[in-house]
């Protein structure tokens, strides 16, 4: 495989249906083969069980977790917590219902449920009017009340929502949202509004801190051209870019890059194969220590994901 230099690599989308989905991501990006009731795009995943596979170029086929296991920091960068795993997993959100009420665990929670930690974040994407998403508890609350004491917010376009490990959280319907998270299967509900789905207790209750509160960063004015960063986590870095006409992005050895075009429409030229078209809904994963052109069709606004 390391024949092949790297270069910008696309992924197929995992599909992830569940009672809470909608038709969103097929119609708002204008994909043809989600299925019904598709609550979950995976962008970007290395999990066993829902890989990414690359679509462009020499590596074609071939899985995102392969990908790691033979070029390591190469891939990652040299701040990857470990040089062999994928440490990321980024989604798109449709909620046409609300999502399970559920926490995640922080290093310490998660070394006594065998599992790993999980910090993720929101960016809405788009919201209807009157969407909402919990985050965090009311004082004195426990995990088998958790559902008469979450805190609401609006959400409108363009939020963004930090949920550190332990902060209870669910998202209303009328959302559809961007998750970036640390790559974990950790994933504990406390309530299904009823749904009837199983719950989680034993295992919240031992990741649960009470005493947290999301980090709420509104919506705000991008000035084009210039990368605007709205979120740094000790997991993950992120921000957005408003593009108008010709730009050159560049990543270092410490870290890839993940673009989501979230508007607009482009034509990236790179050290690979091809040129790449990014669309609305369209990802791209950049390597450490690549340089890209960006040519916009018209203006675009991009999302960028590093470690």
């Amino acid at each position: 495989m390391r024949a092949h230099a790297l270069y910008p690599l696309v992924f197929h989308p995992v599909y992830r249906t569940a009672v809470w989905g909608g038709e969103a991501i097929a119609r708002r990006y204008n994909r043809a083969n989600t299925p019904e009731h598709c609550a979950e795009s995976w962008e970007l995943s290395a999990l066993p069980g829902a890989e990414s596979v690359v679509v462009n170029g020499p590596f074609e086929g071939v899985g995102l977790a392969e990908l790691t296991q033979r070029f390591g920091r190469d891939l990652l960068g040299r701040q990857a917590p470990e040089p062999d795993r994928f440490p990321l997993l980024i989604k798109i959100l449709d909620a046409a219902a609300a999502l399970s009420i559920q926490v995640h665990p922080d290093a310490r929670a998660a070394a006594c449920l065998g599992t790993r930690p999980k910090h993720e974040m929101w960016n809405v994407l788009h919201a209807e009017p009157g969407a909402q998403v919990w985050a965090g508890l009311t004082p004195g609350t426990t995990a088998e009340t958790a559902r008469e004491h979450l805190v609401p917010y609006a959400s409108h376009t363009g939020d963004l929502f930090d949920l550190p490990p332990g902060l209870v959280h669910a998202i209303g319907p009328g959302n559809l949202i961007y998750e970036v998270q640390e790559a974990s299967p950790a994933a504990y509900r406390l309530d299904d509004w009823g749904r009837g789905r199983p719950l989680h207790l034993e295992a919240a209750r031992q990741a649960v801190r009470p005493e947290l509160a999301v980090r709420y960063v509104p919506a705000e004015t991008e000035r084009e051209g210039r990368l605007t960063v709205r979120l740094r986590t000790p997991a993950f870095s992120f921000a957005t870019f408003l593009c108008r006409r010709m730009r050159t992005l560049h990543t270092t050895d410490q870290s890839f890059m993940v673009l989501f075009c979230a508007e607009g429409k482009m034509r990236v030229a790179h050290c690979g194969p091809h040129p790449i078209t990014l669309l609305p809904g369209d990802s791209l994963f950049i390597p450490p220590r690549q340089q890209v052109v960006l040519h916009p069709f018209s203006a675009a606004r991009l999302l960028l994901t590093t470690l």
